[in-house]
């Protein structure tokens, strides 16, 4: 939740400690602190079908997917479109994004039978595994939903929501 900045005293006895000379800061900030994530979180839990996405529906007859960019220095060898290397010499990875056929929802009213605290700690657990992973995800808490993108844009997005829930 939203805290205030505690009041802060620096003092000092410097050089002998005759003297003492100190002040007194109270700052008016304010400070944003999200829910600690639950140290032992289970996994994700499992995606949603996306509406009109079935599995013909981003590949071709020849099986080679319709999400494809240009190469990027670190991308897997799994998701090199070879037949593509082949033809043209030039390399193109399948892109991820469209790969995801299936929206990952994290639910405050699926996060378990827990308090309400221990929820939040969860899918904060969640939203930081899901970051890690790189997929796209949404939030969906009760009186607000954020719908599922990927990134630090979307990271602190869904904290800031769970902060203030």
């Amino acid at each position: 939740g939203l805290h205030r900045v505690p009041v802060l005293t620096a003092e000092t006895r410097f050089p002998l400690g005759n003297f003492r000379v100190w002040t007194v800061w109270r700052p008016a900030a304010r400070v944003l602190v999200y829910p600690a994530p639950e140290p032992q979180a289970p996994p994700l839990p499992p995606g949603e079908p996306r509406a009109g996405s079935g599995v013909a529906a981003g590949a071709r007859a020849s099986g080679e997917f319709d999400g494809v960019r240009a190469y990027q220095r670190g991308d897997p060898t799994r998701l090199i479109v070879w037949k593509k290397f082949a033809k043209s010499e030039e390399l193109v990875s399948r892109d991820t994004q469209q790969l995801q056929r299936q929206a990952l929802w994290l639910d405050h009213a699926r996060a378990g039978a827990l308090d309400g605290e221990a929820r939040l700690s969860r899918l904060t657990a969640w939203v930081l595994a899901a970051d890690a992973q790189h997929l796209d995800y949404g939030l969906r808490l009760p009186g607000l939903e954020i719908p599922p993108a990927g990134g630090a844009a979307q990271r602190l997005r869904c904290l800031e929501a769970l902060a203030k829930a």
